[in-house]
């Protein structure tokens, strides 16, 4: 179960607990997360990229317009509804940063797939669709007035929770290895930076600082795997599947280290704080709002080189005396401490019941 999924099955539950009728309109509905949740399910095409998005936005309008609800809240591409959650980068500002080349650029958006993309994102950016947009942080926030005329005051910030009792951190304490234990998560290893942490390494490396990579998450790996043998360091690196069990990954690691091109907010930075593991990001993902430098993590700035930052950063963590890093440690459960699935939900939750208006036929 990915992030975006996480949140929806998170957000249901809790609105259900609160005593909220709630309906899901979806593909596919994990009848674990709630046994008041109401599944309205929709079928998709997928036949390409364009038609699974296509479809899915026409067949769950059609499926909105026999409800008799409240408030419509869309967490993937469609409208009209009342209130829309950015989750995902911004089709708009990420394609800038995905073709840097002006004629590749110009090339991919003739793309059926990102033309598809671009032009329900447009759509939903709209006010006249969708009355209220609820972004994951503040960076986010303003990618989105960034990119799109739509009111300031209509967009508001709910950043992510965690599952505490789930992402906790172990009772011993981790016994400090020579090695220094970096842990890297995702599913898009190029978008979110896996080359400049091997770049990294490799820096590293050289100037005597032993680290060992493990790299969890769905993607392919053999082209990261003779990039690190070109740096020297693929002995030093291990690759597995997505787990369930993530959180056995966060405990055994020393450092959190997460250098995405681009994220609204990624939640696995707050998996790994609730966890009490520090966390290394850019200032391209919303997460990096909540760390506090060489207290609970480290901020890289996105403008500049990642690689040689991350290097100099974790040679800095590398130093730290274990004392030093126990209380980061406990720096980065409390920070996560004020973040809970609860808190998200209800705060949500706010800016839906402003929008509520009285039962009609959609």
């Amino acid at each position: 179960m990915g992030g975006a999924e996480k949140y929806c099955a998170n957000l249901c539950r809790c609105l259900a607990e609160l005593g909220h009728r709630v309906f899901l309109v979806a593909c596919e509905c994990d009848r674990d997360i709630h046994p008041n949740l109401l599944h309205v399910p929709v079928k998709v095409s997928n036949w390409s990229s364009s038609a699974r998005n296509l479809s899915f936005h026409r067949n769950s309008q059609e499926a909105l317009r026999n409800l008799d609800v409240d408030c419509a809240y869309g967490l993937s591409r469609t409208f009209p509804v009342d209130a829309f959650r950015i989750s995902d980068p911004l089709h708009a500002s990420w394609f800038d940063i995905r073709y840097t080349d002006r004629w590749r650029n110009m090339i991919e958006r003739l793309n059926p797939r990102h033309r598809t993309i671009l032009g329900l994102e447009q759509s939903i950016c709209n006010p006249e669709h969708t009355r209220a947009i609820i972004t994951n942080s503040k960076w986010s926030r303003q990618q989105l007035l960034n990119c799109y005329e739509y009111p300031e005051e209509s967009v508001h910030v709910v950043y992510n929770g965690v599952d505490l009792d789930k992402f906790r951190p172990l009772q011993q304490v981790r016994p400090v290895d020579e090695k220094l234990k970096i842990l890297f998560v995702a599913h898009d290893f190029k978008r979110k930076g896996l080359g400049f942490i091997l770049d990294a390494l490799r820096q590293l490396k050289a100037q005597g600082v032993a680290c060992h990579l493990t790299v969890v998450g769905r993607d392919k790996p053999s082209p990261f795997r003779r990039e690190a043998e070109k740096f020297g360091v693929s002995e030093n690196i291990d690759f597995f599947e997505p787990s369930s069990r993530l959180e056995d990954y966060y405990n055994d690691s020393d450092l959190f280290v997460f250098p995405t091109l681009s994220d609204p907010f990624a939640n696995v930075c707050l998996e790994a704080l609730a966890c009490g593991l520090p966390v290394m990001t850019t200032t391209h993902n919303g997460a990096a709002e909540i760390l506090v430098e060489d207290k609970t993590g480290y901020v890289l700035e996105g403008s500049r080189p990642l690689a040689s930052q991350i290097a100099a950063k974790v040679m800095r963590f590398s130093r730290l005396a274990l004392e030093d890093r126990l209380e980061m440690r406990r720096q980065a459960r409390l920070c996560a401490m004020g973040y809970t699935v609860l808190n998200n939900a209800r705060q949500t939750l706010e800016v839906l019941t402003a929008l509520t208006r009285p039962r009609q036929g959609r």
